[in-house]
């Protein structure tokens, strides 16, 4: 019995210093990154904006695979569009492509985020930490996809 309550205590201590090490991770998490572009930006953001053209270049949605996913495009600006991703049983994912212009030169650059609201449990604080090695890695080969789609 005396081994039990040892147990209890201990767990309960553990998790309660878990937690409260989890409060130090911000709630919001963002990713992104971003590339050049010289085509037309017309035609990547119709490529952003139509949600059928997706498999062309997005990673998640490439090779004919069956997301379970329902895609919303919540705002189009010259500059901005933003989307939502929504997933059963998952938070949903706010994506947006930013569009920097240089001046006079012809080129721009598109900046893709993901942001991340993550509720209080420290699994999922914790498990934000390798947000980057995962979804960094496909928004870069998405981008990389979109750059070679649109240009030659």
């Amino acid at each position: 019995m005396r081994f039990i309550k040892l147990a209890i205590i201990s767990f309960v201590l553990l998790f309660g210093m878990l937690t409260a090490i989890s409060l130090l991770i911000p709630s919001t998490v963002r990713i992104s990154k971003a590339i050049d572009l010289t085509a037309p930006k017309d035609s990547v953001r119709l490529l952003l904006t139509d949600t059928t053209q997706w498999h062309n270049w997005h990673p998640a949605y490439q090779n004919n695979q069956k997301q379970q996913a329902t895609i919303k495009i919540d705002s189009v600006t010259d500059s901005l569009i933003t989307a939502t991703i929504s997933s059963p049983g998952k938070n949903s994912l706010h994506n947006g492509w930013q569009f920097y212009t240089h001046g006079e030169r012809e080129s721009y650059t598109l900046q893709w985020y993901i942001d991340f609201k993550l509720r209080w449990y420290p699994w999922e604080k914790f498990g934000s930490l390798f947000y980057e090695s995962t979804y960094g890695k496909m928004v870069e080969q998405g981008l990389s996809n979109l750059k070679n789609h649109v240009q030659p």
